[in-house]
């Protein structure tokens, strides 16, 4: 009988039949087999512009608060009425054993795991820009001016 406590895990073997992956985007995993931590993150601007970059000037991580903020605190009272929870495991069988997987995509600091995780930590901080010009308004027709 295999035992797993805090940070010791049975060797197990991870049998797949098949696994179609479309996409697994920046600091996505795919994991076979058990694993301790993970700790996932991606920082991105996606900036949009008419004007050429070169010429439109550059933009820092650094004016985007969302970037450096810290990550909420998760917190569910209800849950473990405030303690902590401590499980423990016996695995009869040392095999995972799944038969067919299809992901068409899994998303930024996404995880696709076959097995056990005993913590995984996934941030992903995106900020949008679009830096149009807005169109002049044209009066509407039969205006008097």
């Amino acid at each position: 009988m295999n035992v797993q406590d805090d940070h010791t895990y049975p060797i197990r073997t991870a049998n797949v039949g098949s696994i179609c992956i479309i996409s697994v985007a920046q600091a996505g995993t795919v994991q076979f087999g058990d694993r301790a931590e993970t700790h996932a993150k991606i920082r991105a601007l996606a900036l949009q512009r008419q004007e050429d970059h070169t010429t439109a000037g550059d933009i820092f991580f650094e004016s985007y608060s969302l970037f450096y903020l810290p990550l909420p605190a998760l917190v569910d009272p209800d849950y473990d009425n405030g303690e902590v929870v401590s499980v423990i495991r016996a695995n009869c069988s040392p095999n995972i054993t799944v038969g067919n997987i299809q992901v068409i995509a899994a998303g930024s600091s996404a995880s696709i795991q076959i097995g056990n995780g005993m913590e995984m930590t996934g941030e992903s901080r995106i900020k949008h820009i679009r830096q149009y010009p807005r169109p002049k308004p044209v009066p509407p027709v039969g205006c008097p001016f």
